[in-house]
């Protein structure tokens, strides 16, 4: 199995919507922090994709999870992760843009 590179939108529409849900969603199925990566995962958050009208986004493997759900997202990762890579160069959020987001409280 190859390695499952996930990365979470932190931009302001995506938080609105949920993505720091999506993004502990994930942590606790994969025992990493945003940031942390093992053999499996690399798990970190992204700056805005640009697909704020489909938020929250988070892509796998340069593949796009649009409107993705926290009662879903890890089915939704394992199917993205099968498909070609539809944009690779998605940008790592820094740190200090990750821990400056505080998704309104997840609102």
């Amino acid at each position: 199995m190859d390695k499952k590179n996930i990365r979470v939108c932190c931009g302001m529409t995506c938080g609105v919507m949920g993505s720091g849900k999506l993004m502990r969603k994930i942590q606790e199925n994969t025992g990493l922090k945003a940031g942390e990566k093992n053999e499996k995962v690399d798990l970190n958050f992204c700056n805005c994709t640009g697909r704020c009208h489909m938020a929250p986004i988070v892509a796998v493997n340069g593949n796009f999870i649009d409107e993705a759900k926290e009662e879903t997202i890890l089915a939704d990762i394992e199917e993205a992760a099968t498909r070609p890579p539809q944009d690779p160069g998605i940008m790592d959020a820094t740190v200090e843009e990750a821990l400056n987001n505080d998704f309104l409280g997840d609102v």
